[in-house]
């Protein structure tokens, strides 16, 4: 693991390769559901070629992001989680980080309106699920919110997921598994997913995020 600070390796960074940004072009979720697989669109990153270290940016498949928000390969020099820190065992290339800004989001909504007749029945339960963490003893974090919302948009209720906390984590970089599940409210004819990843501490908002999921079942 790396022990220097990540704001020194920013400098250096920005310096060398300036802000160059990578673009990846967006695709908005399926509009329709299966239930028992998971509805979100490139939850973990793995659709796009992962930024190789922290002064790229590249703008996630399948989300509208603010900010900095991307994914990063695993072992990017710097800091980043690598494949053995503690983590997802599926973990893939990539996990979702906050870039050079304070503040970085991501957000996908999600069709549910093939399934609202089972919904509408009160029979239809959610899981929903991420992997968050962050780097060594900095406070940096990610919350993934989960909101159902009906046909006219007004929210209907949902779940919120983390922060996970350096002290959670033992001070180590890595990410947690976090999850919570319930019922799909009566009348959702969309889920909004939402990351937000904000920075506490140094340059670089190094609170993570990976395998995103929102799995739905029926009975």
């Amino acid at each position: 693991m790396v022990s220097r600070t990540r704001a020194a390796f920013i400098a250096v960074t920005v310096a060398t390769v300036g802000a160059c940004v990578f673009t990846a072009r967006a695709t908005p979720a399926d509009a329709g559901t299966t239930y028992g697989v998971n509805l979100v669109v490139n939850g973990g990153g793995e659709a796009d070629v992962g930024a190789p270290d922290s002064g790229h940016v590249v703008k996630p498949t399948g989300w509208i992001t603010t900010g900095e928000f991307t994914p990063v390969q695993y072992g990017a020099p710097g800091g980043f989680p690598n494949k053995t820190s503690p983590g997802p065992a599926d973990r893939g290339k990539n996990d979702f980080e906050g870039g050079n800004v304070a503040k970085s989001t991501a957000k996908q909504t999600i069709s549910l309106a093939s399934e609202s007749p089972a919904i509408n029945t009160g029979s239809v339960r959610f899981t929903f699920g991420a992997w968050l963490g962050g780097f060594a003893s900095q406070s940096d974090n990610a919350v993934v919110t989960l909101s159902f919302h009906d046909a006219n948009g007004a929210a209907l209720g949902g779940a919120e997921l983390g922060p996970v906390t350096p002290a959670q984590r033992g001070n180590v970089t890595g990410l947690l598994h976090r999850a919570q599940s319930g019922v799909v409210p009566k009348g959702a004819s969309s889920a909004v997913i939402t990351i937000v990843v904000m920075r506490t501490d140094g340059r670089y908002n190094d609170g993570a995020a990976d395998n995103v999921s929102l799995v739905l079942t029926n009975g």
